[in-house]
């Protein structure tokens, strides 16, 4: 469980005759640092351990409407809800990406004792992790099995989604489904606010809205499309488009979500990554794991940077490839975290 402290301090373990002194990202408030691809700063030699926690590339809307006007083959011909080209292709670099800061830091072969790969059990985010593993670990030497591809097999891992407490966050827990119960309702008392706008949206696409998810799926299919290169309807334009974002922050930024809530959603996760940080730190074990990647959806990301209470809060969606980096260095023998947000350039 994380704490719900917020001062500045620092903790220390006593791990193999050193003091692991971590920044309490997981209870006071963090810094975060932020770069892009096209300025890359490569890994510094006192870098220890990364944790890397990454939304999928762009997709397809995940759901359509009644009045959906791209809606069937013609806009998107391999299905809703799937990686879209610019999607993978984003996936692939942002591969790339992390070969050239971590390069020299991660070995150039793959080696399933240095990297561990981790999915949510949706397609698309299956698919995102298996294309940044291929841009960050093209085979080389006796890993290159075909000269005509410039890639190889490297295993990603998942869970079925009733059983993960740790990216989707989906396994059975009363305690959460309490806290998510309290949040709907606040949710939908600020649906009930905004009656008539909603009651228009309603209109103008043909389907009921229940709760802020459904708001939420009928932003997201016009703001994929739109990133497409397709007009917004007439009804979705000027204040009406800026009304119906600012409602979908709701969902998918879980505002007004309970504390307990952002910890029982990140928790597992952050435990995970200081558990990691711990065995690395830990001399005697003598771990050859240098990288963890997550492959999730942004709601991941969310939750985490406000498990962590990063400052900046968070006021937007990650973007696709949106990427959380938590760094662990030992520094004059002690240890320290470093949080960096790569948000890639659309």
């Amino acid at each position: 469980m994380v704490s719900g402290k917020a001062e500045p301090c620092s903790k220390s373990w006593k791990r193999g005759g050193f003091t692991l002194v971590v920044l309490l990202i997981c209870i006071t408030s963090t810094c975060v640092g932020f770069f892009i691809h096209q300025n890359i700063p490569t890994a510094e030699p006192t870098l220890r351990f990364v944790s890397i926690i990454y939304r999928h590339g762009d997709t397809a809307p995940q759901e359509s409407y009644p009045l959906d006007p791209y809606k069937g083959e013609s806009f998107w011909p391999e299905g809703l809800g799937v990686l879209l080209k610019k999607g993978k292709v984003g996936m692939y670099k942002l591969g790339g990406f992390l070969r050239r800061r971590y390069d020299g830091f991660l070995s150039a072969k793959y080696s399933p004792t240095e990297t561990y790969a981790l999915s949510s059990d949706f397609d698309r985010c299956l698919m995102s992790a298996s294309l940044v593993l291929a841009g960050l670990y093209p085979p080389v030497g006796v890993q290159l099995w075909n000269t005509a591809l410039k890639w190889q097999p490297i295993p990603v891992h998942t869970a079925p989604l009733s059983c993960d407490d740790i990216l989707a966050v989906r396994k059975p827990c009363p305690l959460l489904s309490k806290v998510e119960t309290e949040w709907k309702a606040i949710a939908k008392q600020k649906l009930d606010e905004n009656h008539e706008f909603v009651s228009n949206i309603s209109k103008n696409t043909g389907q009921e809205i229940e709760s802020i998810y459904d708001i939420y799926h009928i932003y997201d299919n016009l703001l994929v499309a739109q990133e497409q290169g397709l007009s917004l309807p007439k009804w979705a334009q000027g204040d009406s488009w800026d009304k119906l974002q600012s409602l979908a922050k709701i969902d998918n930024l879980r505002l007004f979500a309970p504390p307990e809530m952002i910890k029982l959603k990140s928790g597992v996760l952050i435990n995970e990554i200081l558990s990691n940080m711990l065995r690395k730190a830990d001399k005697q074990r003598n771990s050859q794991s240098r990288l963890s990647l997550y492959s999730a959806r942004d709601l991941a990301l969310v939750y985490l940077w406000r498990g962590l209470k990063i400052k900046p809060e968070i006021t937007e969606r990650p973007s696709y490839g949106a990427a959380l980096i938590i760094e662990l260095h030992e520094i004059s023998d002690k240890y320290r975290v470093k949080v960096n947000f790569n948000e890639p350039l659309r």
